[in-house]
Protein backbone atom coordinates (compact mmCIF):
# COMPACT_ATOMS: atom_id res chain seq x y z
CA UNK A 1 0.00 0.00 0.00
CA UNK A 2 1.21 3.51 -0.83
CA UNK A 3 2.42 5.46 2.20
CA UNK A 4 3.67 8.99 2.84
CA UNK A 5 5.46 10.42 5.86
CA UNK A 6 4.84 13.94 7.14
CA UNK A 7 6.28 15.85 10.09
CA UNK A 8 4.27 17.85 12.62
CA UNK A 9 5.34 20.26 15.37
CA UNK A 10 3.64 21.04 18.64
CA UNK A 11 4.70 24.08 20.67
CA UNK A 12 3.07 24.90 24.01
CA UNK A 13 3.81 28.27 25.63
CA UNK A 14 2.02 27.86 28.95
CA UNK A 15 1.62 29.77 32.19
CA UNK A 16 4.42 27.81 33.83
CA UNK A 17 6.34 26.01 31.12
CA UNK A 18 7.25 26.12 27.45
CA UNK A 19 7.99 22.94 25.50
CA UNK A 20 8.07 21.48 22.02
CA UNK A 21 7.64 18.12 20.32
CA UNK A 22 8.06 16.85 16.79
CA UNK A 23 5.94 13.98 15.57
CA UNK A 24 6.05 11.71 12.55
CA UNK A 25 2.75 10.75 10.93
CA UNK A 26 2.33 8.03 8.33
CA UNK A 27 -0.43 8.47 5.76
CA UNK A 28 -1.56 5.37 3.88
CA UNK A 29 -3.92 4.76 0.99
CA UNK A 30 -6.20 1.99 2.25
CA UNK A 31 -8.54 2.15 -0.73
CA UNK A 32 -6.89 -0.62 -2.73
CA UNK A 33 -5.88 -0.77 -6.39
CA UNK A 34 -8.40 0.68 -8.83
CA UNK A 35 -10.56 2.21 -6.08
CA UNK A 36 -11.10 5.76 -4.88
CA UNK A 37 -8.13 6.62 -2.60
CA UNK A 38 -8.92 6.32 1.10
CA UNK A 39 -6.11 8.17 2.86
CA UNK A 40 -5.81 7.62 6.60
CA UNK A 41 -3.31 8.49 9.31
CA UNK A 42 -2.18 5.00 10.29
CA UNK A 43 0.66 5.92 12.64
CA UNK A 44 1.59 8.82 14.95
CA UNK A 45 4.94 8.82 16.72
CA UNK A 46 6.69 11.47 18.81
CA UNK A 47 10.25 11.58 17.51
CA UNK A 48 11.65 14.48 19.55
CA UNK A 49 10.79 16.06 22.91
CA UNK A 50 12.43 19.28 24.03
CA UNK A 51 13.47 19.96 27.57
CA UNK A 52 10.84 21.76 29.64
CA UNK A 53 11.55 25.48 30.12
CA UNK A 54 9.95 27.92 32.52
CA UNK A 55 7.97 30.32 30.33
CA UNK A 56 10.03 33.53 30.14
CA UNK A 57 8.18 36.70 31.11
CA UNK A 58 9.53 40.23 30.80
CA UNK A 59 6.89 41.42 33.30
CA UNK A 60 3.65 40.20 34.84
CA UNK A 61 1.82 41.47 31.77
CA UNK A 62 4.16 40.47 28.93
CA UNK A 63 5.83 37.36 27.57
CA UNK A 64 9.55 37.69 26.77
CA UNK A 65 9.15 37.17 23.03
CA UNK A 66 12.87 37.34 22.29
CA UNK A 67 13.64 34.60 24.79
CA UNK A 68 10.79 32.40 23.49
CA UNK A 69 12.20 32.88 19.98
CA UNK A 70 15.63 31.72 21.21
CA UNK A 71 14.16 28.64 22.89
CA UNK A 72 12.24 27.55 19.78
CA UNK A 73 15.21 28.18 17.48
CA UNK A 74 17.55 26.24 19.77
CA UNK A 75 15.21 23.22 19.94
CA UNK A 76 14.71 23.12 16.17
CA UNK A 77 18.48 23.05 15.76
CA UNK A 78 18.89 20.30 18.37
CA UNK A 79 16.22 18.21 16.64
CA UNK A 80 17.75 18.81 13.20
CA UNK A 81 14.41 20.05 11.83
CA UNK A 82 13.91 22.97 9.41
CA UNK A 83 10.61 24.86 9.13
CA UNK A 84 10.31 23.71 5.53
CA UNK A 85 10.27 20.07 6.73
CA UNK A 86 6.92 20.54 8.48
CA UNK A 87 3.53 19.82 6.93
CA UNK A 88 1.45 20.85 9.92
CA UNK A 89 1.42 21.56 13.64
CA UNK A 90 0.28 24.09 16.20
CA UNK A 91 1.64 26.76 18.50
CA UNK A 92 -0.59 26.86 21.55
CA UNK A 93 -0.32 29.81 23.93
CA UNK A 94 -2.22 28.51 26.90
CA UNK A 95 -3.62 29.39 30.29
CA UNK A 96 -2.88 32.82 31.75
CA UNK A 97 -0.16 33.31 29.13
CA UNK A 98 -2.79 33.61 26.36
CA UNK A 99 -4.08 36.69 28.15
CA UNK A 100 -0.76 38.53 28.21
CA UNK A 101 -0.80 41.80 26.30
CA UNK A 102 1.67 40.68 23.63
CA UNK A 103 0.57 37.04 23.19
CA UNK A 104 -0.42 37.38 19.55
CA UNK A 105 2.68 39.38 18.63
CA UNK A 106 4.88 36.69 20.20
CA UNK A 107 3.37 34.08 17.89
CA UNK A 108 4.09 36.29 14.89
CA UNK A 109 7.64 36.83 16.13
CA UNK A 110 8.44 33.10 16.18
CA UNK A 111 6.86 32.43 12.78
CA UNK A 112 10.23 32.56 11.01
CA UNK A 113 11.60 29.70 13.11
CA UNK A 114 8.36 27.80 13.68
CA UNK A 115 7.39 27.33 10.04
CA UNK A 116 4.82 28.67 7.60
CA UNK A 117 2.16 26.10 8.40
CA UNK A 118 2.84 25.72 12.10
CA UNK A 119 -0.21 27.71 13.10
CA UNK A 120 -0.84 29.84 16.13
CA UNK A 121 -3.89 28.88 18.11
CA UNK A 122 -5.12 29.51 21.59
CA UNK A 123 -8.39 29.25 23.44
CA UNK A 124 -9.59 27.23 26.35
CA UNK A 125 -11.86 24.91 24.35
CA UNK A 126 -9.20 23.87 21.87
CA UNK A 127 -6.61 23.49 24.61
CA UNK A 128 -8.97 21.25 26.59
CA UNK A 129 -9.49 18.94 23.62
CA UNK A 130 -5.80 18.71 22.73
CA UNK A 131 -4.78 18.05 26.32
CA UNK A 132 -7.44 15.34 26.68
CA UNK A 133 -6.30 13.64 23.50
CA UNK A 134 -2.63 13.93 24.44
CA UNK A 135 -3.34 12.49 27.90
CA UNK A 136 -5.08 9.46 26.40
CA UNK A 137 -8.63 10.23 27.55
CA UNK A 138 -10.07 10.12 24.03
CA UNK A 139 -8.49 6.73 23.31
CA UNK A 140 -9.64 5.34 26.67
CA UNK A 141 -13.24 6.40 26.03
CA UNK A 142 -13.15 4.70 22.63
CA UNK A 143 -11.69 1.47 24.00
CA UNK A 144 -13.98 1.21 27.03
CA UNK A 145 -17.18 2.85 25.76
CA UNK A 146 -17.14 4.89 28.99
CA UNK A 147 -17.61 8.61 29.57
CA UNK A 148 -14.09 9.86 30.38
CA UNK A 149 -13.20 13.33 31.67
CA UNK A 150 -9.69 14.74 31.64
CA UNK A 151 -8.68 17.64 33.88
CA UNK A 152 -5.49 19.26 32.61
CA UNK A 153 -4.27 21.33 35.56
CA UNK A 154 -1.55 23.76 34.63
CA UNK A 155 -0.08 26.87 36.15
CA UNK A 156 -2.96 29.22 35.44
CA UNK A 157 -6.00 27.22 34.38
CA UNK A 158 -7.63 23.81 34.49
CA UNK A 159 -8.86 22.67 31.10
CA UNK A 160 -11.62 20.07 31.22
CA UNK A 161 -12.72 17.84 28.36
CA UNK A 162 -15.30 15.05 28.30
CA UNK A 163 -15.05 12.22 25.76
CA UNK A 164 -17.47 9.51 24.70
CA UNK A 165 -16.57 6.85 22.11
CA UNK A 166 -13.41 8.77 21.29
CA UNK A 167 -15.27 12.00 20.53
CA UNK A 168 -15.23 15.28 22.43
CA UNK A 169 -18.71 15.98 23.83
CA UNK A 170 -18.12 18.86 26.26
CA UNK A 171 -15.42 21.26 27.48
CA UNK A 172 -14.92 23.75 30.28
CA UNK A 173 -12.14 25.79 31.84
CA UNK A 174 -11.56 27.16 35.33
CA UNK A 175 -9.06 29.71 36.62
CA UNK A 176 -7.51 27.13 38.94
CA UNK A 177 -3.81 26.31 38.67
CA UNK A 178 -0.64 25.78 40.59
CA UNK A 179 1.04 29.05 39.75
CA UNK A 180 -1.76 31.43 40.69
CA UNK A 181 0.05 31.95 43.97
CA UNK A 182 3.84 32.31 43.88
CA UNK A 183 6.03 31.95 46.89
CA UNK A 184 9.59 33.08 47.61
CA UNK A 185 11.53 32.96 50.87
CA UNK A 186 8.39 32.03 52.78
CA UNK A 187 6.32 34.96 51.50
CA UNK A 188 3.53 35.31 48.93
CA UNK A 189 4.98 37.38 46.08
CA UNK A 190 2.02 37.04 43.70
CA UNK A 191 -1.62 36.15 44.11
CA UNK A 192 -4.07 36.02 41.19
CA UNK A 193 -7.14 38.25 41.60
CA UNK A 194 -9.60 35.34 41.55
CA UNK A 195 -7.76 33.60 44.37
CA UNK A 196 -7.77 36.84 46.33
CA UNK A 197 -11.55 36.85 45.86
CA UNK A 198 -11.83 33.18 46.87
CA UNK A 199 -9.78 33.77 50.02
CA UNK A 200 -12.13 36.60 50.91
CA UNK A 201 -15.16 34.33 50.43
CA UNK A 202 -13.59 31.63 52.60
CA UNK A 203 -12.24 34.10 55.18
CA UNK A 204 -8.67 32.92 54.68
CA UNK A 205 -6.13 35.58 55.65
CA UNK A 206 -3.71 35.42 52.72
CA UNK A 207 -2.37 38.35 50.71
CA UNK A 208 0.52 39.42 48.55
CA UNK A 209 3.51 40.29 50.72
CA UNK A 210 2.24 38.18 53.61
CA UNK A 211 3.58 34.94 55.04
CA UNK A 212 2.94 31.79 53.01
CA UNK A 213 1.49 29.76 55.87
CA UNK A 214 1.06 26.12 54.76
CA UNK A 215 -2.11 25.54 56.78
CA UNK A 216 -3.88 28.52 55.26
CA UNK A 217 -2.74 27.47 51.80
CA UNK A 218 -3.99 23.94 52.49
CA UNK A 219 -7.44 25.34 53.26
CA UNK A 220 -7.38 27.28 49.99
CA UNK A 221 -6.14 24.40 47.83
CA UNK A 222 -8.70 22.06 49.43
CA UNK A 223 -11.41 24.51 48.31
CA UNK A 224 -9.85 24.64 44.82
CA UNK A 225 -9.89 20.83 44.62
CA UNK A 226 -13.53 20.76 45.68
CA UNK A 227 -14.39 23.28 42.95
CA UNK A 228 -12.77 20.95 40.39
CA UNK A 229 -14.89 18.06 41.68
CA UNK A 230 -17.99 20.25 41.39
CA UNK A 231 -17.02 21.27 37.85
CA UNK A 232 -17.09 17.64 36.65
CA UNK A 233 -20.31 16.90 38.59
CA UNK A 234 -18.76 14.67 41.23
CA UNK A 235 -19.94 17.02 44.01
CA UNK A 236 -22.87 19.46 44.43
CA UNK A 237 -22.18 22.80 42.81
CA UNK A 238 -21.37 25.74 45.11
CA UNK A 239 -21.91 29.43 44.40
CA UNK A 240 -18.18 30.09 43.94
CA UNK A 241 -17.90 27.81 40.91
CA UNK A 242 -19.41 30.18 38.36
CA UNK A 243 -17.01 32.97 39.37
CA UNK A 244 -13.98 30.70 38.88
CA UNK A 245 -14.89 29.74 35.30
CA UNK A 246 -12.63 31.01 32.53
CA UNK A 247 -15.17 30.80 29.71
CA UNK A 248 -17.97 28.36 30.52
CA UNK A 249 -18.77 25.28 32.58
CA UNK A 250 -19.78 21.82 31.34
CA UNK A 251 -23.23 21.99 29.77
CA UNK A 252 -24.14 18.37 30.51
CA UNK A 253 -24.56 17.47 34.18
CA UNK A 254 -23.80 13.77 33.70
CA UNK A 255 -20.97 12.58 35.99
CA UNK A 256 -18.04 10.82 34.29
CA UNK A 257 -17.39 7.10 34.52
CA UNK A 258 -13.63 7.60 34.57
CA UNK A 259 -11.52 10.58 35.68
CA UNK A 260 -8.04 11.40 34.40
CA UNK A 261 -5.59 14.16 35.38
CA UNK A 262 -2.83 15.72 33.30
CA UNK A 263 -0.76 18.90 33.39
CA UNK A 264 2.00 20.14 35.65
CA UNK A 265 -0.03 19.78 38.85
CA UNK A 266 -0.84 16.15 38.02
CA UNK A 267 2.89 15.57 37.59
CA UNK A 268 3.25 16.57 41.26
CA UNK A 269 1.02 13.75 42.53
CA UNK A 270 3.00 11.83 45.12
CA UNK A 271 5.37 14.68 46.05
CA UNK A 272 5.27 15.23 49.79
CA UNK A 273 8.45 17.09 50.73
CA UNK A 274 9.60 20.67 50.04
CA UNK A 275 6.12 22.10 49.41
CA UNK A 276 7.39 25.21 47.64
CA UNK A 277 10.17 23.67 45.56
CA UNK A 278 8.63 25.16 42.38
CA UNK A 279 7.93 28.53 43.98
CA UNK A 280 4.17 28.09 43.85
CA UNK A 281 1.24 26.07 45.27
CA UNK A 282 1.34 23.29 42.67
CA UNK A 283 2.40 20.57 45.11
CA UNK A 284 -0.18 21.66 47.71
CA UNK A 285 -2.91 21.63 45.05
CA UNK A 286 -1.84 18.16 43.90
CA UNK A 287 -2.04 16.90 47.49
CA UNK A 288 -5.47 18.48 47.96
CA UNK A 289 -6.84 16.76 44.85
CA UNK A 290 -5.52 13.38 46.00
CA UNK A 291 -7.19 13.87 49.39
CA UNK A 292 -10.50 15.17 48.04
CA UNK A 293 -13.35 12.80 48.98
CA UNK A 294 -15.22 13.16 45.70
CA UNK A 295 -12.15 12.27 43.66
CA UNK A 296 -11.25 9.44 46.07
CA UNK A 297 -14.67 7.87 45.41
CA UNK A 298 -14.31 8.27 41.63
CA UNK A 299 -12.71 5.81 39.21
CA UNK A 300 -9.44 7.66 38.64
CA UNK A 301 -6.94 6.30 36.14
CA UNK A 302 -3.43 7.46 35.28
CA UNK A 303 -2.96 9.65 32.21
CA UNK A 304 -0.74 8.46 29.38
CA UNK A 305 0.98 11.85 29.60
CA UNK A 306 0.90 14.49 32.33
CA UNK A 307 3.35 17.37 31.78
CA UNK A 308 3.43 16.88 28.00
CA UNK A 309 -0.26 16.21 27.36
CA UNK A 310 -1.06 19.54 25.69
CA UNK A 311 2.08 19.78 23.58
CA UNK A 312 1.71 16.18 22.37
CA UNK A 313 -1.93 16.91 21.61
CA UNK A 314 -0.85 19.98 19.63
CA UNK A 315 1.66 18.00 17.62
CA UNK A 316 -0.33 14.81 17.09
CA UNK A 317 -4.00 15.72 17.23
CA UNK A 318 -4.38 19.29 15.96
CA UNK A 319 -4.49 18.07 12.35
CA UNK A 320 -7.33 16.44 10.46
CA UNK A 321 -7.03 15.25 6.89
CA UNK A 322 -9.73 15.86 4.35
CA UNK A 323 -11.56 13.07 2.59
CA UNK A 324 -10.11 11.77 -0.67
CA UNK A 325 -13.02 12.87 -2.89
CA UNK A 326 -12.03 16.53 -3.02
CA UNK A 327 -11.64 19.12 -5.75
CA UNK A 328 -9.40 22.17 -6.06
CA UNK A 329 -8.79 24.19 -9.22
CA UNK A 330 -5.81 26.16 -7.89
CA UNK A 331 -3.06 25.60 -5.34
CA UNK A 332 -2.90 28.72 -3.15
CA UNK A 333 -1.91 26.68 -0.10
CA UNK A 334 -1.25 27.12 2.72
CA UNK A 335 -4.32 29.20 3.59
CA UNK A 336 -4.47 30.32 7.20
CA UNK A 337 -7.05 31.68 9.64
CA UNK A 338 -10.03 31.41 7.29
CA UNK A 339 -13.27 32.20 9.19
CA UNK A 340 -16.07 29.66 8.80
CA UNK A 341 -19.79 30.23 8.38
CA UNK A 342 -21.97 27.13 8.55
CA UNK A 343 -25.08 26.68 6.43
CA UNK A 344 -27.87 24.17 7.13
CA UNK A 345 -27.88 21.50 4.42
CA UNK A 346 -28.83 18.00 5.51
CA UNK A 347 -32.28 17.56 3.96
CA UNK A 348 -33.59 18.03 0.44
CA UNK A 349 -35.95 20.83 1.47
CA UNK A 350 -32.96 22.94 2.62
CA UNK A 351 -31.46 23.11 -0.90
CA UNK A 352 -33.69 25.94 -2.11
CA UNK A 353 -32.97 27.95 1.06
CA UNK A 354 -29.22 28.05 0.36
CA UNK A 355 -29.16 31.58 -1.17
CA UNK A 356 -31.12 33.07 1.74
CA UNK A 357 -28.98 31.27 4.33
CA UNK A 358 -25.73 32.25 2.56
CA UNK A 359 -26.78 35.89 2.47
CA UNK A 360 -27.59 35.87 6.20
CA UNK A 361 -24.37 34.07 7.17
CA UNK A 362 -22.10 36.24 5.05
CA UNK A 363 -23.49 39.42 6.62
CA UNK A 364 -21.07 38.70 9.48
CA UNK A 365 -18.29 39.84 7.13
CA UNK A 366 -20.03 42.74 5.46
CA UNK A 367 -18.50 45.42 7.69
CA UNK A 368 -16.07 47.72 5.89
CA UNK A 369 -13.02 46.30 7.63
CA UNK A 370 -14.05 42.76 6.73
CA UNK A 371 -15.37 43.26 3.19
CA UNK A 372 -12.35 41.62 1.55
CA UNK A 373 -12.04 38.79 4.05
CA UNK A 374 -11.84 35.30 2.61
CA UNK A 375 -14.57 33.10 4.13
CA UNK A 376 -15.17 29.34 4.06
CA UNK A 377 -18.68 27.92 3.74
CA UNK A 378 -19.28 24.79 5.82
CA UNK A 379 -22.21 22.40 5.66
CA UNK A 380 -22.99 18.81 6.47
CA UNK A 381 -24.33 17.98 2.99
CA UNK A 382 -26.81 15.38 1.78
CA UNK A 383 -25.68 11.82 2.37
CA UNK A 384 -26.46 10.40 -1.08
CA UNK A 385 -27.54 13.26 -3.34
CA UNK A 386 -28.83 12.61 -6.84
CA UNK A 387 -27.08 14.08 -9.88
CA UNK A 388 -29.84 16.68 -10.19
CA UNK A 389 -29.48 17.67 -6.53
CA UNK A 390 -25.69 18.09 -6.89
CA UNK A 391 -26.21 20.34 -9.91
CA UNK A 392 -28.86 22.42 -8.16
CA UNK A 393 -26.74 22.86 -5.01
CA UNK A 394 -23.78 23.99 -7.14
CA UNK A 395 -25.94 26.37 -9.17
CA UNK A 396 -27.38 28.09 -6.11
CA UNK A 397 -24.06 28.33 -4.25
CA UNK A 398 -22.14 29.61 -7.30
CA UNK A 399 -24.70 32.30 -8.19
CA UNK A 400 -25.07 33.54 -4.62
CA UNK A 401 -21.32 33.51 -3.92
CA UNK A 402 -20.57 35.70 -6.95
CA UNK A 403 -23.46 37.97 -5.97
CA UNK A 404 -22.21 38.30 -2.38
CA UNK A 405 -18.43 38.20 -2.78
CA UNK A 406 -17.71 39.15 -6.37
CA UNK A 407 -15.13 37.47 -8.57
CA UNK A 408 -11.47 36.68 -8.06
CA UNK A 409 -11.54 35.10 -4.60
CA UNK A 410 -11.53 31.40 -3.80
CA UNK A 411 -14.83 29.68 -3.13
CA UNK A 412 -13.93 27.42 -0.19
CA UNK A 413 -16.53 24.78 0.67
CA UNK A 414 -16.08 22.41 3.62
CA UNK A 415 -18.40 19.39 3.71
CA UNK A 416 -18.85 16.60 6.22
CA UNK A 417 -20.35 14.09 3.82
CA UNK A 418 -18.25 12.33 1.19
CA UNK A 419 -19.41 14.45 -1.77
CA UNK A 420 -16.61 17.01 -2.16
CA UNK A 421 -15.48 16.03 -5.67
CA UNK A 422 -18.98 15.93 -7.12
CA UNK A 423 -19.97 19.32 -5.70
CA UNK A 424 -16.55 20.81 -6.47
CA UNK A 425 -16.58 19.77 -10.12
CA UNK A 426 -20.12 21.09 -10.57
CA UNK A 427 -19.09 24.42 -8.99
CA UNK A 428 -16.01 24.67 -11.20
CA UNK A 429 -18.09 24.03 -14.31
CA UNK A 430 -20.28 27.01 -13.40
CA UNK A 431 -17.63 29.40 -12.14
CA UNK A 432 -14.63 28.70 -14.39
CA UNK A 433 -13.00 32.11 -14.94
CA UNK A 434 -14.99 33.85 -12.19
CA UNK A 435 -13.23 32.32 -9.19
CA UNK A 436 -11.28 29.24 -8.18
CA UNK A 437 -12.89 26.42 -6.22
CA UNK A 438 -11.57 24.53 -3.19
CA UNK A 439 -14.06 21.89 -2.09
CA UNK A 440 -13.06 19.45 0.65
CA UNK A 441 -15.02 16.84 2.59
CA UNK A 442 -14.68 14.68 5.68
CA UNK A 443 -14.26 17.76 7.92
CA UNK A 444 -16.67 19.03 10.57
CA UNK A 445 -16.56 22.66 11.67
CA UNK A 446 -19.02 25.38 12.61
CA UNK A 447 -19.69 29.11 12.50
CA UNK A 448 -17.12 30.96 14.57
CA UNK A 449 -14.38 28.44 13.87
CA UNK A 450 -11.32 29.18 11.77
CA UNK A 451 -9.55 26.73 9.48
CA UNK A 452 -6.06 26.36 8.03
CA UNK A 453 -5.56 24.40 4.81
CA UNK A 454 -2.10 22.96 4.18
CA UNK A 455 -0.29 21.87 1.05
CA UNK A 456 -1.99 18.79 -0.45
CA UNK A 457 -0.27 15.52 0.47
CA UNK A 458 -0.59 11.87 -0.56
CA UNK A 459 -0.10 12.68 -4.25
CA UNK A 460 -2.51 15.59 -3.91
CA UNK A 461 -5.39 13.40 -2.78
CA UNK A 462 -5.90 14.93 0.67
CA UNK A 463 -5.38 18.28 2.38
CA UNK A 464 -4.16 18.73 5.98
CA UNK A 465 -6.77 20.76 7.85
CA UNK A 466 -6.64 22.40 11.26
CA UNK A 467 -9.97 23.50 12.72
CA UNK A 468 -9.43 26.21 15.32
CA UNK A 469 -11.97 27.26 17.91
CA UNK A 470 -11.45 30.55 19.78
CA UNK A 471 -8.25 32.25 18.67
CA UNK A 472 -6.77 34.25 21.54
CA UNK A 473 -9.24 34.61 24.37
CA UNK A 474 -9.82 38.14 25.51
Amino acid sequence: MQTEEILSAGIDIGTSTTQLVFSRMILQNTGGFGRIPQIKVVSKEVIYESEIYFTPLSSREEIDGERVHEIIKKEYEKAGVCPADLATGAVIITGETSRKRNAESVVRAIADVAGEFVVATAGADLESVLAGKGAGAADLSQKTGKRVVNLDIGGGTTNICVFEDGNMVDTACLDIGGRLIRVKDGRVIYMAPKLQWLCGRLEIDLAEGGTAEPEKLRRLTAAMAELLAEAVHLAPEAAELSYMQTNHLLADGTPPDIVMFSGGVAACFGEEEDLFRYGDIGILLAQAIRKNEAFRRAAVTDARETMRATVIGAGNYSMNISGSTIEYTTKPFPLKNIPVVKLPLEREEEIEKLPENMHRALQLYREDQEKDRQVALAMKGLKCPTFAQVQRIAELIADQYVRECGMGRHLILVLEEDIGKAIGQALHHRLKEKCSVICIDGISCGSGDFIDLGEPVASGNVIPVIVKTLIFNG
